[in-house]
């Protein structure tokens, strides 16, 4: 039986911000209005590459280098704004103050995230899902996000905060995507179709971004090693508009990973598809070895080869160790519409 195709199983959580300087005209960032000056010499630049040559430990400070066309604020901001088929798309970037030392970043960026965008936006997320990812010299990143709504008239931005490991603290950048419409009509709709769209823009302003140390791992081995498991599951239901009759399908399927302190693994795929009542059953199993390489974890089966991003490997709200990985569908991309296709959340079994 053919694998079910994975439907869309987590939508990356966004955040909304607003600028009092954005000509998209919103609600200025009160609790954000704290910024952090240059702190330390720029760690030395390269290209983002799997195969980065770095030491553990490098020497080196936090920089960001907004991309040409961004307009520099007073106050340290950088805002870009652009129209897009009618429509106003913005992105802006800002820092707040940098947090001594490196130590449980996961759980600061999490109190990060409640206390300061938990202070100024409606509808965001308490328990925000932190991943990682290198940044353009190959330090570490802890980053989340999520769309939320302006608390003076409810529209929605997407806003992403980072914590980038530098020296001896983590430098806390903003990112804030904003859209707007003429007339408003179907605004919240349509934004939520646009991050993908200026996305785009934060990952150009990214590689801008550099940090120390550098050459350290994405995720340790003693993370990987464990029993995790992932399952999804959706349902459609469809209805005949001549007879008026209705039918529902389904696609459910789970995937269960050993990992092994000796790098050996253990994979299990069960899954089912179809219309409910006739549903296709099916099933898969393989084992070999796995490895991490800079952000890649490679699982090397008897019978075939696997590879995923790894995204994360943060606890649950309820302290269990999970493993954020993303399936390598011919390509990656930490677009919000990417990881909700192909991102997929595993959780420790105990």
């Amino acid at each position: 039986m053919a694998r079910p195709k994975s439907p869309l199983v987590w939508i990356l959580l966004a955040v909304g911000g607003a600028c009092a300087f954005c000509c998209t005209g919103t609600l200025g960032l009160m609790a954000l209005g704290l910024f952090a000056g240059d702190s330390d010499t720029p760690g030395a630049p390269g290209a983002v590459n799997r195969a980065h040559g770095g030491r553990p430990g490098e020497p080196g400070g936090f920089a960001f280098d907004a991309p040409q066309g961004w307009k520099t604020q007073a106050d340290g901001r950088f805002i870009l704004e652009w129209t897009d088929r009618g429509d106003t798309l913005g992105v802006e970037a800002l820092r707040l103050p940098a947090l001594p030392g490196l130590d449980d970043a996961e759980a600061r960026l999490a109190k990060v995230w409640q206390e300061r965008i938990g202070a100024d936006w409606n509808r965001v997320p308490q328990n925000p899902l932190v991943m990682r990812r290198f940044m353009s010299n190959g330090a570490r990143a802890f980053f989340t996000a999520a769309e939320v709504r302006a608390k003076n008239n409810d529209r929605s931005f997407r806003v992403s905060l980072y914590l980038v490991e530098a020296g001896d603290r983590l430098e806390p950048l903003v990112f804030i995507q904003s859209f707007m419409t003429p007339g408003g009509l179907g605004e919240a709709l349509s934004a939520s179709f646009s991050w993908n769209t200026s996305y785009a823009r934060v990952e150009e302003a990214l590689k801008g971004v550099r940090g120390s140390p550098v050459g350290l791992p994405l995720v340790d081995d003693t993370e990987v090693v464990g029993h995790f498991v992932y399952g999804t599951s959706s349902t459609a239901q469809w209805v005949n508009a001549y007879t008026g009759g209705t039918t529902m399908t389904a696609v459910s399927y789970s995937i269960d990973y050993t990992f092994g302190a000796n790098h050996a693994f253990q994979y299990k795929y069960g899954g089912a598809s179809g219309q409910v009542g006739a549903m296709r059953f099916g099933s898969e199993d393989d084992r070999g070895t796995w490895s991490v390489k800079h952000d890649v974890l490679t699982l090397t089966g008897a019978k075939r080869t696997r590879r995923y991003l790894l995204i994360g490997a943060a606890r649950s709200p309820e302290g269990k160790r999970t493993l954020y990985l993303m399936s390598d569908n011919g390509g990656w991309s930490l677009a919000p519409g990417a990881i909700g296709q192909d991102g997929q959340l595993y959780v420790e079994v105990d």
